[in-house]
């Protein structure tokens, strides 16, 4: 069935997951558009000449988004494979991923969110490359660095931060103070680069401006969405029932993993935070999200003891994706 063919470990994922995005994405195809920014939500100082210069073609925009999925959904595959989340090698999170986000359809086109996305993935990487090392000043500098470095494109990436120091401590038995000052001089860095241009420009309040918008900003991405709606409330239910498994099945997972799994609640707790508390926050914070969800519900589905009910889940999440692109 289809959870046996999407869990597997063959090469033509490869060419698989790349055809799913493709394939789901097809509306975006017939209908292309750009994203409907708030004001100051394309101005993020990085993301501002990379806006500029794709606005002119909704298309491109759309086809450079498909690149990103499939990049992160094979971002994270790496991060499953290297660091053993899930005990079998499999390419069902890839597969998840780019299934979550194509249900997002105000995000088949270029976001900020999507460097996020891809910034706050390397960070991880670097933070999970500490476990048993004997010095990881430069993995947690550098962490720190690429939070600070995609923030410049998703301002939003900059409270994902914090997970770098209490990482640190769960990954640690006893971290320094080295632990801590060298990520708070990695997200520093490019802030400053930034600063200082905008100083010599004579342009300094201009970054306060753009940061105060894409906090503040009402956003009511829910609101008579019906359909999002049922979409995101589908994603709860999974989510709830793939985190009830993990915990029964929790004492049985090893110790690194069950760090990883700590660290990847941290980043879902936070996402919910913002999504609650930041007016500007919508849904592109999914795509986010999504990270931790899919080693979740992978795990889930993987393991749970009647594959029945996984096929039954994929093929209402297949049905509502498409569903939703042709209403």
């Amino acid at each position: 069935m289809i959870i046996r063919f999407l869990k597997s470990n063959q090469a033509y994922h490869f060419i698989l997951i790349p055809l799913i995005v493709l394939g789901l994405w097809f509306r975006s195809y017939l209908h292309p558009e750009l994203y409907p920014f708030f004001e100051g939500e394309n101005l993020m100082p990085l993301y501002k000449p990379v806006y500029n210069f794709m606005s002119g073609s909704p298309l491109a925009s759309n086809l450079v988004a498909i690149v990103f999925v499939i990049l992160l959904s094979f971002i994270i595959l790496r991060i499953n494979a290297v660091y053993a989340f899930i005990k079998v090698r499999t390419f069902l999170p890839s597969n998840i991923y780019v299934l979550f986000v194509s249900g997002l359809l105000a995000l088949h086109t270029l976001h900020p969110v999507y460097f996020g996305a891809l910034f706050l993935l390397i960070s991880i990487d670097r933070l999970f490359s500490t476990y048993q090392k004997q010095v990881i000043h430069s993995s947690t500098f550098d962490a720190g660095f690429f939070i600070g470095l995609g923030s410049l494109f998703y301002f939003n990436l900059i409270f994902y931060f914090p997970i770098i120091w209490v990482g640190t401590i769960l990954i640690r038995k006893s971290p320094n103070w080295r632990n801590f000052v060298m990520p708070l001089i990695g997200v520093a860095l490019p802030w400053l680069f930034t600063f200082t241009y905008y100083f010599m420009t004579d342009s300094l309040n201009e970054p306060g401006e753009i940061i105060q918008q894409n906090i503040f900003t009402r956003n009511y991405f829910l609101r008579d969405n019906l359909n999002l709606q049922v979409y995101v409330g589908f994603l709860i239910i999974m989510t709830l029932l793939s985190s009830f498994f993990l915990l029964l099945q929790y004492d049985e997972k090893k110790v690194s993993t069950r760090k990883y799994f700590q660290i990847f609640f941290l980043i879902f707790l936070i996402s919910v935070a913002l999504l609650l508390f930041t007016p500007a926050v919508s849904q592109e914070i999914l795509v986010i999200m999504a990270i931790p969800l899919t080693s979740l519900i992978s795990n889930y589905l993987i393991f749970m003891r009647r594959q029945f009910w996984g096929n039954v889940f994929l093929l209402l999440f297949l049905g509502l994706i498409i569903y939703l692109q042709i209403i």
